[in-house]
């Protein structure tokens, strides 16, 4: 009897007809062609973080990501290769990350006035930049103290 099979009166003995055999083999030429799509996609997230795009630079950073975790998902997990239910879990999960951030990004233009920027912090003696810290109450200037009362 082969010491990994288990066979008694509460456990029959247990017939796997199915082959065990290997996963999907994906074709050499795909994985670098991959590999390469990658690195491109990696010089190009490097370069737009030089490039300032105003509003979109998250949008333009957060779609170069998507398009990776894709590639890596489809091609290196074997999703293109699975069963439809895997790649509609798939999607629905993107769908739920767009919609936490998008929902998360939706209280910043509370905050847009009350952080500081680099600008001022450039010139500490220009007031008219708002310079107060997230959480903490603007900074008014105190008024002039009183004269003390002579004899007291």
């Amino acid at each position: 009897m082969n010491p990994h099979q288990v066979a008694s009166e509460n456990y029959p003995k247990v017939v796997h007809d199915a082959p065990h055999g290997v996963g999907h083999i994906v074709p050499l030429k795909i994985l670098v062609g991959v590999f390469v799509a990658l690195t491109l996609l990696t010089i190009i997230t490097v370069g737009a973080s030089y490039v300032n795009f105003g509003e979109f630079n998250l949008i333009i950073a957060l779609a170069i990501a998507v398009i990776k975790a894709s590639l890596v998902v489809l091609f290196f997990m074997h999703l293109r290769w699975d069963k439809p239910f895997n790649a509609i879990v798939f999607v629905g999960c993107l769908i739920f990350v767009g919609l936490f951030i998008s929902l998360a990004l939706l209280d910043t233009g509370q905050y847009h006035g009350s952080v500081v920027t680099k600008e001022a912090l450039k010139d500490p003696n220009d007031t008219s930049k708002t310079r107060v810290l997230l959480g903490s109450e603007p900074e008014t200037p105190a008024a002039p103290a009183a004269p003390a009362a002579p004899g007291k």
